[in-house]
This record gives C-alpha cells, sequence and structure tokens, in this order.
C-alpha cells in the first residue's frame, strides 16, 4: 500500500487546511451558492474520510514520526481536532444521511484512538500542553453528545444493525476519556472544574456502560481538589450548578441519580476526607431527587398544590 503512504504524505495536510479554510469562510445567502460550497465541501471531506478508512496501523506510526518537531505534532493535532469538531456538526450532512453519519464518527473515532497515544508519548510530563488536551477532550464530549449517536431513540431492529456494524461508540470514546484522564496525573488540576460540566453531561446519557466508567472520575476530580484546597467546594458548586440546568434540560433519571450515589459512596469508602465526600454526594443525590421531582410535576400537570410543594422543596 505504498500509493497511501504517498497521498497521505502529499494530502493529508492539504485536505484539513482547505476543510478548515472552505467551513470558515462566511457563506453567500445566495442558494446556487451555498450548493456550489456544500458540493465543493462534500467532495474534500469525503476524500479526507477515506484516506484515513485506508490508513492501518504501520500508516499512523509513518505519519506520526514524520514531524521534525513536536510543535510540527502539536500543531497537526490541533487542526485535525478541530476539523473533526468541524465533521460532527448536525449540520455538516444532510438530515437523512445517517450512515454517512455512523461512516464518519467511524472514522473519527478510529483515527483519534491512534492519535491519543501521541498525545500520551509528547505531552505530558514536563512537556505538558493544556491546549492540546483541552481540544482532546473537547472533541471526545461532543463526539459522544452527538444525537446521531444516541441510539435509545432508534427503533430495535436499527439499534441491533448499528451495534453490530459498529459497537456503541459512545461507550469507546468514553473508556478513552477515563483512560487518557488517567495518564494525566497531577495535570488533572487543570481541567478542575472546567471539565466538571461537560463530563456530567456525558454521564446522564441513558447508556450503563458509559456512565460506569465516567463517573468514577468525580470521585478522582474530588480527590485531587482535596489535595490542592483540603476541600472540594469548587467540585461541589459546580456540579450542583450544571446539575440544575442541565437536569432542567430534560437529561437524567431515577436510575442516573442511584447510580451516581452507589458509585461513588464505594470509591470513597477509604478516604481521610470520606466525612465530607459523604456530605457532597448526600447533598447533590438530594438535589437530584428535587429536580427529578419537580420535572415529573411539571409534565404530568399537577395541581398547583403539588406543583408550589416540588418548588419549596427545590428551593
Amino acid at each position: 500500500m505504498k500509493e497511501i503512504d504517498v497521498i497521505v504524505n502529499s494530502l493529508l495536510d492539504i485536505l484539513l487546511r482547505t476543510i478548515l479554510e472552505i467551513t470558515s469562510r462566511p457563506q453567500s445567502s445566495g442558494s446556487a451558492m451555498r450548493l456550489q460550497f456544500q458540493d465543493v465541501t462534500g467532495e474534500f471531506v469525503a476524500s479526507l474520510l477515506s484516506l484515513l478508512r485506508q490508513m492501518t496501523d504501520r500508516h499512523y506510526q509513518q505519519l506520526l514520526e514524520s514531524f521534525s518537531s513536536k510543535d510540527e505534532l502539536r500543531d497537526f493535532l490541533l487542526q485535525i481536532f478541530t476539523v473533526f469538531r468541524i465533521l460532527i456538526r448536525p449540520e455538516m450532512f444532510p438530515k437523512d444521511w445517517t450512515v454517512m453519519r455512523f461512516v464518519a464518527n467511524n472514522v473519527i473515532i478510529t483515527t483519534v484512538l491512534y492519535l491519543s497515544d501521541a498525545l500520551r508519548k509528547n505531552f505530558l510530563n514536563d512537556c505538558f500542553d493544556y491546549k492540546i488536551w483541552d481540544s482532546y477532550f473537547y472533541l471526545a464530549v461532543i463526539f459522544i453528545n452527538q444525537s446521531c449517536l444516541q441510539l435509545e431513540i432508534f427503533t430495535p431492529s436499527k439499534m441491533k444493525k448499528v451495534l453490530e456494524k459498529y459497537g456503541d461508540m459512545r461507550v469507546t470514546m468514553g473508556c478513552e476519556i477515563f483512560s487518557m484522564w488517567q495518564n494525566l496525573g497531577e495535570h488533572k488540576l487543570h481541567f478542575i472544574p472546567a471539565l466538571i460540566g461537560p463530563f456530567l453531561e456525558v454521564t446522564l446519557i441513558p447508556q450503563p456502560d458509559l456512565r460506569n466508567v465516567m463517573i468514577p472520575i468525580f470521585h478522582d476530580m474530588m480527590d485531587w481538589e482535596q489535595r490542592r484546597s483540603g476541600n472540594f467546594k469548587q467540585v461541589e458548586a459546580k456540579l450542583i450548578d450544571k446539575l440544575d440546568s442541565l437536569m432542567s434540560e430534560g437529561k437524567g433519571d431515577e436510575t442516573y441519580r442511584e447510580l451516581f450515589n452507589s458509585i461513588l459512596l464505594k470509591k470513597i469508602e477509604r478516604e481521610t476526607w470520606r466525612e465530607s465526600g459523604v456530605s457532597l454526594i448526600a447533598t447533590v443525590t438530594r438535589l437530584m431527587e428535587r429536580l427529578l421531582d419537580y420535572r415529573d410535576c411539571m409534565k404530568m400537570g399537577e395541581v398547583d398544590g403539588k406543583k408550589i410543594g416540588c418548588t419549596v422543596s427545590l428551593l
């Protein structure tokens, strides 16, 4: 597959830069111009996805070894992560292009799994680079949250077909987030409390395996914040703030509340700060219970007295 080597060396960077350039241009309001814009973008996107699909372990290894400096590698990773965020925008493909979306997502997650190794090897410890890690986590979170990957809304037969062909890509990416988070060590502090909201949103997705792999990260955040500050008030404040807004949007359920409570209580059993940890978990769990009750009241059109009761409990 020597031809692939030649194409990767000569075209990959050009394709990435061209897609970034075209998609960042303001579009003309004329329908003819918009169609032309979409046609051109589509050709470059199809070429990029096709090239990445052809690449093997060896091609990725050669690509990553071809950069003459870490700065060049850094620029490439930031560029490809940005392009991937563009490719998973809802408007990137027509609404009924479900198969194309799954193909694109499969290519993206396969590539990310290869590139994450480059992050671990080149941008950790003394060479830690906040921007590139932040870009990676941001991409992973919006990847998981894509509406087209929420398999629960599919018919059982469609869900079965997707799972047989691609697996649940949300879980794969969630496991990758967890693995990469564990590699950060003390650099985790750079992302606390900033990543609490994004990770919380991921755990609210009703996928049991995804929840089981991601919820323990909150224990880790509590532990590192405790080491830094002697408390985890920042973690608690961010959890409460984000839960309020996310559950008000209809996310979360009773199963999540129970799982959040049981996983974190088990995780903190042997911590020296167990007592304050139990208090935080109880506070957050109670808030979830009140928010779920309030949401149910609003949904069911309960009588005013019940609504007032739920509102008072929430306050």
